[in-house]
């Protein structure tokens, strides 16, 4: 729309629509908060032919107008007249500031992984002996976690930093694979009595049987009908048998049958330690998970402006 007043001035209306991009930094994703420009300036005129300025309302925003990922804090005007060498060029610019909603976020990706989280941990109170049920719960919370990281990945361009939300993904992925691990070690000491070989050597070396004296060589016999147990020692020089044909008295375990673990009590001593460590995760895994929870909170919350 164009109008001349009778005194010469010139009324000259016209409606732009125009698809802006803006430069954003995501590194505090999704708590960040953005500023976008906009300018307005003469290309080929300079301040003698035009001079652009600012009305009394320089933007007016439509209320009933809102952006569904981002809350507008406030709108600032400014002049910004570039000097070249041909001369000074009007320029106007509009700056709008801008917040990420959170709802969304907290909704779709805090709050899911937090339970995925969660459902790892669930194998600390599954016996070591139900293997296939631990293995399962493992790798599908593994395998949730890093879809979830992926989908994430996947909408957003790529960048050479860190955001805040891959911090925070990573660290569940780490928890929900830290549970795996545990689950493989604890299932290896639950079953460690298998591992081990019987012969004298080993068990002398894992401590679990004395070393007998230098120079002697121990042989264990089965027992036949005539005699309960049979025992010969042989080095040094001399030979000692030792026959007991009678009942054995009830007696004093001596410090060689104290340092004698047999296979029943080899298992339930590596099956005691594994359920300690099962004990253990179950109160340290949360633990460190909500120290996380408070440092990760505490870094990024102050600087979120919603």
């Amino acid at each position: 729309m164009m109008r001349i007043h009778p005194n010469g001035d010139v009324l000259f209306s016209t409606k732009k629509t125009a698809l802006l991009a803006c430069p954003m930094n995501f590194q505090l994703y999704p708590m960040d908060s953005q500023e976008c420009s906009i300018k307005i300036e003469s290309f080929s005129h300079t301040t003698m032919d035009i001079d652009l300025k600012w009305s009394e309302v320089p933007l007016i925003l439509n209320e009933a107008i809102s952006l569904p990922e981002f809350r507008i804090l406030g709108v600032d005007s400014k002049r910004c007249d570039a000097t070249r060498e041909i001369g000074t060029f009007s320029c106007l610019e509009g700056r709008f500031r801008m917040v990420r909603r959170m709802g969304y976020y907290i909704i779709q990706t805090y709050i899911p992984s937090i339970l995925i989280v969660i459902l790892s941990w669930l194998t600390f109170w599954i016996s070591p002996e139900i293997a296939p049920a631990r293995v399962a719960l493992g790798i599908t919370t593994v395998l949730t976690s890093t879809t979830f990281t992926a989908i994430n990945r996947s909408t957003m361009p790529r960048f050479s930093y860190v955001r805040a939300i891959d911090i925070w993904l990573l660290a569940c992925s780490f928890f929900i694979f830290a549970a795996l691990v545990e689950f493989a070690a604890v299932h290896f000491l639950f079953k460690r009595h298998k591992k081990f070989g019987f012969s004298g050597r080993l068990r002398r070396f894992l401590g679990i049987e004395q070393t007998p004296p230098e120079g002697v060589e121990e042989v264990e016999l089965k027992p036949s009908a005539s005699a309960h147990s049979e025992r010969l020692l042989l080095g040094g020089g001399h030979t000692e048998i030792r026959l007991e044909n009678a009942e054995p008295k009830p007696a004093e375990p001596t410090e060689e049958e104290k340092h004698h673990r047999t296979l029943e009590e080899l298992r339930a001593l590596y099956q005691k330690r594994a359920r300690r460590i099962d004990l253990a995760a179950r109160i340290l895994f949360p633990l460190v998970f909500c120290v996380f929870n408070i440092v990760y909170w505490g870094i990024f919350l102050p600087q979120y402006e919603g």
